[in-house]
């Protein structure tokens, strides 16, 4: 009888492994498998003059990304130190508004640096790249250092200053040695975002520069070339993978953005220097960028107060540049959005869930390292290591034949926005799930509740909150895709960022004044999300500290 049981369980368990693993491999692993096997050729050192230079890309994708990373990295330690090392009134709200940058649109992100650009009559593309990676990166170097740093015993700094060292003096000599593996993690993570900063540079570029991902869609929407295509999004595969890879060996987990039930002290004199730094960084940086952009959108070409702008989204702009207005682009990518989220929430859901379920079984029985959990965990977490233009590259090279009807069907799009999500749930659910009071569950499972009761009205129940934020993170995943969507969206499917881009792209005051206007109305979405959820956040962190 037992040895029955435990038959069905482990058949019930390989079923439900088999169906994200099938669902992951079918619509990620196999297109990523197409790229690379199409990428391998003659491409690589290709000098036709019709094709982009491939080892010239590569160097600029590559030295952008990271110039961006050193600078983030420069300015965030102290954003770090004054957020999550000291304590003081709206730093909550202080940490929650820096995040609204990283999950803005990238397109949001290029027009936010225009206009800080026209302030000081314009900034050169390379320039302006680098700045924009800066910007929406400047919150995973804060995040990331600082969760770290705030879990940090204050007695070795506290005795290094008793012994003559100044603040700065024991912050770089004590405790930045002891956030090596958060800056490592931070730096990889920021390198891979960079890297793949495929709306930023496309808009901010150009044409003049070109980085593997636009260089990607260049060959492929331009000149039709798919084996020149694959061949660089091979090159941005191997750097991505080698950037995600070490942000892994960092020991933290990049897409972390809660903070800890720990007390930071409070602000004293000696922190000036650090306050004073990154008030001006947080003012310029990021608070100036977007104010510039809410205010323009409502002020007309003459300098007057208007709200022409938002009432030009129901058109087509100026002679009818777009195939769909922006209403009905919103229709799309609202569709796109609940799809994708629903679809991310229910796989990413069930992989936290048996994750942790192997975690648990692992901890009871074998001490040894878990390299079935760690293989696992990789598998689902590898998709937002590339980028989504490999992805859409992916489906046009793998959908051919018999399959090629796929290409025009609406649902594709959603559906690489949900892979894209799925790891932001896993790392969002996953240790939230394991962190379940095991006691809470055993006494269900006592009172005779099964395995699914025990998850739907215990685990969940507990997990509420974190659910929530996984919803809301999805959601502003998909809603600002723009790379894949490029690639696979056509005519009456167009989504929000794709018309953005058709708008910024061509001169003339109308349709730029839409594309702020869609800018604004992002930014307030993302900034409301981002302060509910940290709320949220808050408010579980203040109940853990009683």
């Amino acid at each position: 009888m037992i040895t029955t049981g435990c038959l069905t369980l482990r058949l019930k368990n390989f079923v439900l492994w088999l169906t994200p693993l099938l669902f992951v491999a079918a619509l990620f692993y196999w297109p990523l498998i197409s790229v690379l096997d199409l990428g391998f050729g003659s491409h690589l050192t290709s000098s036709e003059p019709t094709e982009i230079s491939v080892w010239p890309v590569l160097w600029f994708t590559i030295w952008q990304a990271v110039v961006s990373t050193l600078i983030t990295l420069v300015l965030g330690i102290p954003g770090a130190y004054l957020l999550y090392r000291r304590n003081f009134r709206g730093a909550a709200v202080i940490r929650s508004l820096i995040t609204v940058p990283f999950m803005l649109p990238s397109l949001v992100v290029a027009i936010a640096i225009t206009e800080l650009g026209a302030l000081i009559g314009g900034l050169d593309p390379i320039v302006a790249i680098i700045l924009a990676n800066v910007f929406a990166n400047y919150a995973v170097v804060v995040r990331t250092v600082g969760s770290q740093w705030q879990t940090l015993d204050n007695q070795t700094e506290e005795e290094a200053e008793v012994a003559g060292a100044g603040r700065l003096r024991s912050t770089l000599k004590v405790a930045l040695p002891q956030l090596r593996s958060s800056i490592r993690a931070s730096c990889a993570i920021v390198v891979l975002y960079c890297a793949s900063s495929y709306g930023i540079v496309l808009s901010l570029g150009g044409g003049k520069v070109n980085t593997l991902e636009t260089g990607i869609s260049t060959s492929v929407l331009q000149r039709l070339d798919l084996q020149h295509g694959s061949a660089l999004a091979l090159l941005q595969i191997a750097f991505c993978l080698a950037a995600f890879t070490a942000s892994r060996w960092g020991g933290t987990n990049p897409l972390s953005f809660e903070p800890s039930a720990s007390k930071a002290p409070v602000l004293d004199k000696r922190d000036g220097p650090a306050v004073m730094f990154v008030f001006v960084t947080g003012v310029f940086l990021i608070l100036l960028p977007l104010v510039l952009v809410m205010a323009k959108s409502f002020i007309s070409s003459a300098g007057e107060l208007t709200f022409d702008n938002f009432f030009l989204l129901n058109s087509r702009g100026a002679r009818d540049l777009l195939n769909i207005t922006l209403f009905d682009a919103a229709l799309n990518s609202i569709r796109n959005m609940l799809l994708a989220t629903v679809i991310a929430l229910l796989v990413g859901a069930l992989v936290s869930y048996l994750l942790a379920e192997h975690s648990r079984k692992h901890s009871r029985t074998n001490r040894r390292t878990d390299f079935l959990g760690i293989a696992l965990d990789a598998y689902f977490l590898l998709p937002i290591g590339v980028s989504s233009v490999v992805i859409g590259l992916g489906y046009l090279i793998t959908l051919t034949g018999n399959l090629a009807w796929l290409r025009s069907a609406w649902y594709l799009v959603p559906l690489v926005q949900a892979i894209l999500a799925i790891p932001m749930v896993v790392r969002v659910l996953y240790p939230a799930l394991l962190a379940v009071d095991n006691s809470s569950r055993e006494q269900a499972m006592t009172d005779g509740a099964r395995r699914r009761e025990v998850f739907f009205y215990v685990d969940l129940g507990l997990v509420r909150p974190v659910l929530k934020t996984a919803v809301a993170f999805s959601a502003l995943v998909s809603l600002g895709e723009f790379g894949a969507a490029s690639l696979l969206a056509y005519g009456d499917q167009s989504t929000v960022p794709m018309l953005m881009y058709q708008l910024i792209a061509r001169p003339g005051n109308q349709n730029y004044g839409m594309a702020l206007a869609v800018a604004t109305i992002l930014t307030i979405i993302t900034t409301i999300v981002v302060l509910l959820v940290s709320r949220e956040t808050n408010s579980r962190t203040k109940q853990a500290m009683r």
